[in-house]
């Protein structure tokens, strides 16, 4: 994917400037044969734009914010599984619904798989996020494919 002020975010990265990219509204380009930007018809998926863009700057954490705690599987069942760090191989196999938490999965495979890692979890708890108390890390390669919640460190927590 192509990103037309890729560029200027690098730079504003480079020189220790927080960048928030990819949200909502923007128009949606594509480059012509002569090299001008115009504007598509579109709609852009805000996880995976986040995702295409850091691959493409290779960044080593993107973090998605959203209003659960965990990513889980079979969520709302009673065989919910909360998730505390996966491979991106492991998360890929395994089903999440469509609307809501698979775009974030497959955003968060495709920055693991460019060589980063996703944190996914509670808007209202970013420092926790951030601290691995909380959330859901999803990394390139994992030796035990995933590790729940119930089985992580306690410090962790």
């Amino acid at each position: 994917m192509d990103h037309a002020e890729e560029g200027q975010i690098r730079r504003l990265l480079e020189d220790g400037t927080l960048a928030v990219c990819v949200g909502g509204g923007g128009v949606p380009v594509r480059t012509d044969a002569k090299g001008r930007h115009i504007g598509v018809q579109a709609v852009v998926d805000k996880d995976l734009a986040s995702a295409a863009l850091a691959a493409d700057i290779q960044a080593d954490t993107l973090i998605m914010l959203t209003d659960g705690d965990y990513v889980s599987e079979n969520w709302g069942t009673p065989e919910q599984r909360d998730i505390h760090t996966t491979s991106a191989d492991a998360v890929a196999g395994m089903a999440f619904a469509e609307g809501s938490m698979q775009p974030k999965i497959d955003a968060a495979i495709r920055v693991a798989r460019a060589g980063g890692r996703a944190l996914i979890g509670p808007l209202d708890r970013l420092d926790d996020l951030l601290a691995r108390r909380v959330g859901t890390e999803i990394v390139p390669e994992l030796a035990e494919g995933v590790i729940w919640v119930d089985q992580a460190p306690a410090k962790k927590r």
